[in-house]
């Protein structure tokens, strides 16, 4: 994964590269004031302390989820995913909290895919939440093999599937991609933001020098008359 704390930085000059470039080219036009220096760095100085902040609290963690397990004689055997992230690691419940994200944010989504041809996508849990618990496979088998509720340890993602084998259906690793590419997207969306207000302070800067002068050429003009 992309370091978000070299993209915060990588984000930051460029900001402040463009917003350079922004007065450079309007500099004719641009008359500022102390007010307008003042409304001018402050988001600048607010981003930076921001950038401060997430340099020393964010931690770089490395994480592994168990998505496939099998039982020995009596101990669990797993299969997992490794990836990093800035934002914790994902846990059995949490993991929960990722899919319904997905779910809100997709709109092909179906709360009613039980309703269709071939249902509702389903992804197991139960791997992930046995390595938490340090399950031995007695446990397991008690719990996810042998118990009355076959849907403990299943999530309906609510996706639909689009036929029997349901091709369509996210594995944990996508899950977890969209996880890593929301911390990133976060990061992206907040500079984005902020060159979207230095564009529009500095039209309105320009707009308003441009009726200034308009008024005092129109003014001239009477005089002269």
């Amino acid at each position: 994964m992309f370091s978000i704390i070299t993209l915060y930085g990588i984000c930051h000059l460029i900001l402040a590269i463009l917003c350079i470039t922004m007065k450079i080219c309007g500099k004719g036009y641009l008359h500022e004031n102390k007010y307008v220096k003042v409304i001018d760095l402050v988001p600048y100085l607010i981003l930076t302390f921001n950038l401060i902040y997430n340099v020393i609290t964010l931690k770089h963690q490395y994480c592994s989820f168990h998505y496939e397990c099998y039982g020995g004689i009596e101990e669990m055997h797993y299969h997992s995913i490794s990836y990093d992230t800035y934002n914790g690691c994902l846990d059995s419940s949490s993991i929960g909290d990722v899919i319904n994200k997905y779910y809100e944010l997709e709109e092909d989504n179906n709360i009613e895919c039980e309703d269709t041809d071939f249902g509702c996508c389903y992804i197991e849990n139960k791997c992930q939440t046995s390595y938490e618990f340090n399950m031995n496979f007695t446990e397991y088998q008690k719990y996810y093999i042998l118990g009355e509720d076959r849907k403990m340890g299943v999530i309906n993602t609510f996706i639909t599937k689009k036929n029997h084998d349901g091709d369509n259906c996210l594995t944990f690793n996508d899950y977890i991609n969209f996880y890593q590419m929301r911390e990133i997207n976060n990061v992206l969306l907040i500079y984005f933001l902020a060159l979207d207000g230095y564009i529009l302070f500095y039209i309105i800067l320009v707009c308003i020098d441009c009726c200034k002068d308009k008024h005092a050429f129109e003014k001239v003009q009477q005089e002269s008359v």
